[in-house]
């Protein structure tokens, strides 16, 4: 699903931009209105241009680091050549030259360790988000993106629904032919699963043999037909003489529910009558707004 992962990097602050700015700005006006750096202490405060290259590099790593280095060169060369026309003291190029190394070295390293360090927590997160033996989302995940979806339908009315699925007699099945053929459905359900699931969407792995589907945009037709394909692709790439079936309990945004947790129940309501009318089949969990507010 395309929303702002957990661990996604932070937006800039403002506060990080003006603390930037505010650090160039200094060896800028000191070049410019107070003689140019003709001695070490002057130019060394160029060395200042490093602050904006820690900060860029922290939010936004390799990309960061070299827009705050380029930005850096620029106003380094061009703000002294500019003293120089205006007839200061000339500058020390040496140790300008000697300023420039430093903050190129200083701010492609502060890039390099803001990457691995960003892509060691987004790995570790991921891992803590994904369920080990299908390799798809896990409960964890899929109830922070409900969160967010839930938040967004609530602001602009759009459709939202949440498909609640269950492998049939799944636990006959492990019993009779063994965990690892048990695991082996689970891996193919999830991987059905997967590949029948919008871009813009999410399915994940609730919990045992229960899958989770949350459907932006999707009115009830919609659901429906995407819940029956599921269950078809599914019973067709099972080879063997007894596939397994899947019943499914979909609910619906309604502007009157009162957290995501609501459609997680309706959508295990749902499932439940699918079970009671004999597995295998979709139900919607149906409520009229007029009951739902008398209660």
């Amino acid at each position: 699903m395309s929303v702002v992962w957990h661990f996604a990097r932070p937006k800039i602050p403002g506060r990080a931009l003006l603390i930037s700015v505010l650090a160039l700005t200094v060896p800028v006006a000191q070049t410019l209105w107070f003689g140019g750096p003709s001695d070490q202490p002057d130019a060394l405060l160029w060395l200042l241009a490093l602050i904006p290259a820690f900060l860029l590099a922290y939010y936004r790593g390799w990309r960061g680091a070299s827009t705050a280095l380029a930005l850096g060169m620029v106003l380094l060369t061009g703000t002294n050549l500019i003293a120089v026309w205006l007839g200061h003291w000339p500058a020390s190029w040496s140790m300008l030259l000697w300023v420039t190394v430093v903050l190129a070295a200083v701010a492609l390293a502060a890039g390099w360790l803001s990457e691995l360090l960003h892509r060691q927590r987004a790995a570790a997160e991921r891992l803590a988000l994904t369920d080990d033996l299908t390799g798809i989302w896990n409960r964890r995940r899929a109830r922070m993106v409900l969160e967010q979806a839930f938040a967004r339908s609530r602001g602009s009315d759009q459709g939202l629904a949440v498909v609640m699925f269950d492998i049939d007699r799944f636990k006959s099945f492990n019993d009779l032919q063994g965990h690892a053929a048990g695991d082996s459905r689970l891996r193919m359900f999830a991987e059905t699963l997967s590949r029948t699931t919008r871009k813009p969407d999410l399915s994940a792995r609730y919990g045992g043999e229960e899958f989770l589907s949350i459907l932006c945009f999707c009115d009830e037709d919609g659901a429906v037909a995407f819940a029956e394909r599921v269950r078809a692709e599914f019973f067709a790439a099972q080879a063997d003489e007894a596939p397994l079936t899947v019943c499914a309990g979909i609910a619906l945004y309604r502007r009157w529910l009162g957290s995501p947790n609501d459609l997680l129940i309706e959508a295990d309501r749902a499932l439940y009558e699918a079970k009671q009318a004999g597995r295998d089949c979709v139900r919607v969990f149906k409520t009229s707004e007029p009951e739902r507010q008398a209660g």
